[in-house]
């Protein structure tokens, strides 16, 4: 047994090898987009947000900050482009910005900036916002508008009224085939939340909006899994539900938690959505192509404000009081700490080099799953769970959690 065996452990201990090196060959950084603090009274700006990045591959891991944004109150979201530059929305408006030193490359005034999508030469940005005067919503002619990637001229929009586009608040995006799926939620007028998700149709024009229902109100995150989208759903923050769209069905929508998830971060990871629901320290999993309930990973129990996944597979987790403190917990697939780095206060969104969130890149072909390995090298059956190691049909092989079936 000993014979058969070591050849296997040896063969896993080398697909770990490629793994970190493979990893460490890249540029990777982690870059944290923090949103800052404000006295809620008075709208007294305590401290500015700011973006910084982490090197991951650096002995001390350190944040060094890149851009303060003064003369914002709040940022909203940050992704990395397919040039490799940065794009932030900062409040009022969307800037991109040199990933090496934070400079400004270009920038577009738009009130109620949200979330941010690139896809081929535009950059698509949903819009919501809170008007201090009516205590509602900010009612924009249009809730979906398009920037020139390059120098964030404006493009296109998509007009409410007509029918166009988005009538409501929105908020994440993300991009299965050539439609962009867009969380319509509404999430600025309280008891008055909506659940649909828009989809616009990149190639043709065509815009249509699918109901979540009843119980999928309020979707804060818009995610690609399994080949089709899933929502994390708030719902009128008495609750947690999951939603799944594919085109040619209606969508599905699994009730999960009687505790909201609120603000709290959720992620894709491998074929499964963790997510967090208020008030627990741990992840709750679901199969992305079911919704089924998977396990449960421990993260570090704390809430968690954003999350990303690297390409090594360690878990990027920020947290923050939104008063004195930011920090970047990093964790391996078992929930173990790989290191912890203060950040700016409130880290509200995570992007690491070498993944592709909230990046529309060239879809790759998708390799098959050959084998699968515990760590000591032992073929892994259907209904196994924890870290196993995916050898794949292109020769590439990744670290994995799995939950079990």
């Amino acid at each position: 047994m000993l014979n058969v065996a070591l050849p296997r452990l040896c063969f896993v201990l080398a697909a770990l090898l490629f793994l970190t090196f493979g990893v460490q060959a890249q540029d990777n950084r982690a870059f944290v987009l923090c949103e800052g603090a404000q006295d809620f009274y008075s709208g007294e700006v305590l401290e500015s947000p700011r973006l910084g990045v982490v090197d991951l591959d650096a002995e001390t891991l350190e944040f060094e900050t890149l851009r303060v944004f003064d003369g914002h109150a709040y940022t909203t979201d940050m992704i990395l482009s397919v040039a490799g530059d940065l794009y932030v929305s900062a409040e009022d408006t969307v800037y991109r910005l040199d990933a090496s030193d934070g400079s400004i490359l270009a920038s577009q005034p738009l009130q109620g900036a949200r979330s941010l999508f690139e896809a081929g030469d535009r950059l698509y940005v949903t819009r919501g916002d809170y008007d201090p005067e009516t205590f509602g919503s900010v009612a924009f002619d249009a809730f979906l508008v398009a920037l020139d990637a390059e120098d964030l001229s404006w493009q296109a929009d998509w007009q409410a009224a007509a029918g166009e586009g988005p009538a409501f608040a929105s908020e994440s995006m993300c991009l299965v085939g050539d439609v962009l799926h867009i969380g319509i939620n509404n999430a600025f007028a309280y008891g008055e939340e909506v659940g649909l998700v828009g989809r616009l149709n990149l190639t043709t024009g065509d815009y249509a909006e699918v109901d979540l229902g009843e119980d999928g109100l309020n979707p804060v995150h818009v995610l690609p899994v399994s080949g089709g989208v899933v929502t994390v759903n708030a719902r009128q923050y008495d609750g947690t539900s999951l939603s799944r769209i594919e085109a040619a069905e209606a969508p599905t929508t699994a009730l999960v938690a009687d505790v909201t998830a609120g603000c709290g971060a959720a992620a894709i990871v491998g074929v499964e959505v963790f997510y967090q629901v208020y008030g627990e320290g741990n992840f709750r999993s679901a199969e992305g192509a079911t919704l089924e309930a998977g396990g449960f990973w421990p993260g570090n129990g704390l809430t968690a404000y954003s999350m990303a996944v690297g390409p090594n597979g360690d878990i990027l987790l920020g947290h923050t009081d939104f008063g004195t403190y930011g920090e970047l917990d990093i964790r391996d697939a078992l929930g173990m700490q790989v290191a912890s780095v203060a950040t700016g206060i409130a880290p509200g969104v995570i992007r690491v080099t070498g993944t592709t969130s909230g990046v529309a890149d060239v879809q790759p072909t998708v390799a098959a799953e050959m084998a699968r390995f515990d760590l000591l090298g032992r073929p892994v059956t259907s209904g196994v769970s924890g870290p196993q190691v995916v050898v794949m049909s292109d020769g590439r092989a990744r670290l994995e959690w799995r939950s079990a079936d």
